[in-house]
């Protein structure tokens, strides 16, 4: 009788180790378990953002002139909630901005572009676990956008390069130029991941804006100032209104670029756009 209950008080000790041993492991696999299903969310995400968002927000959220940045310090900090009159959570703005869309454009701005409804509850393709995916895609951008808004400006610092355009401009590079257009100038937007502007890239016998940029100086209805591919380029970024590509309309290009960017910037800028032939 004895022998038993201690035989008994042993296996039942055991079977408490068995089950603190299980709960201590339970809690480390769950936290395993929930930090993969976000990464899993967050790839997601990206390419739910990659396919549907790029165009307007721009490659890496950075903005574009159709449509805000949202990988940047301004939405996180509450500036940007606190601007639109949102109380909520900044989690719960892009949840609701994603799902519902934005048919007015918020105060101060105009952005040509209004954002659409994409969650299935408000009529749009996207079921909830989609709209979850891309918010926790934008939301991963938070600790970089903050990080970013302490460090450097998104454009070098310097004297502008302004609206002359027969000025000598220094040595461009091709990819710094690829990574102003798809980053801070958000002219990829526009030009090559939608027609909003003048494509850049051939298509069929047109060639690519490198190509045309000699050949525009060339036609009858070209009443700029340049007197080189180099020349007509800068002064397409810098004097947007001075010659206007047949179906376009005047001020949809912003005129401000004058002022934004440095001579090696315009530099850069115009090394890539002479790749496009």
């Amino acid at each position: 009788m004895k022998g038993s209950i201690v035989l008994g008080t042993l296996a039942l000790l055991g079977l408490m180790g068995a089950l603190l041993f299980v709960t201590i492991n339970e809690v480390d696999r769950m936290r395993t378990a929930e930090a993969a299903y976000a990464a899993r969310a967050v790839e997601t995400g990206a390419l739910e953002f990659e396919s549907r968002c790029r165009s307007c927000h721009g490659p890496q959220g950075k903005g574009t002139p159709l449509a805000p940045a949202l990988n940047t310090a301004a939405l996180f900090d509450g500036s940007r909630l606190a601007a639109a009159g949102y109380a909520g959570t900044v989690d719960d703005f892009v949840r609701g901005t994603i799902s519902a869309g934005r048919p007015v454009p918020s105060a101060g701005t105009n952005y040509p572009q209004r954002m659409p409804t994409w969650g299935e509850r408000f009529g749009g393709p996207l079921r909830d676990d989609q709209v979850d995916a891309l918010v926790s895609f934008v939301m991963n951008w938070e600790d970089r956008a903050t990080a970013e808004a302490t460090a450097a400006p998104e454009l070098p610092a310097g004297e502008a390069v302004g609206t002359d355009i027969t000025q000598t401009l220094p040595e461009g590079d091709a990819g710094r130029g690829q990574t102003l257009a798809e980053g801070p100038l958000g002219c990829a937007a526009c030009h090559t991941l939608s027609t909003v502007g003048p494509a850049w890239a051939g298509e069929g016998a047109t060639p690519g804006i490198g190509a045309r940029a000699a050949a525009r100086l060339d036609e009858p209805g070209y009443g700029g100032a340049a007197t080189t591919a180099e020349q007509y380029l800068l002064e397409s970024v810098v004097e947007t209104n001075t010659y206007l590509v047949a179906g376009f309309e005047a001020n949809i290009m912003p005129g401000t670029f004058g002022a934004r960017l440095t001579p090696q910037d315009a530099a850069h800028l115009i090394a890539y756009m002479l790749t496009f032939n």
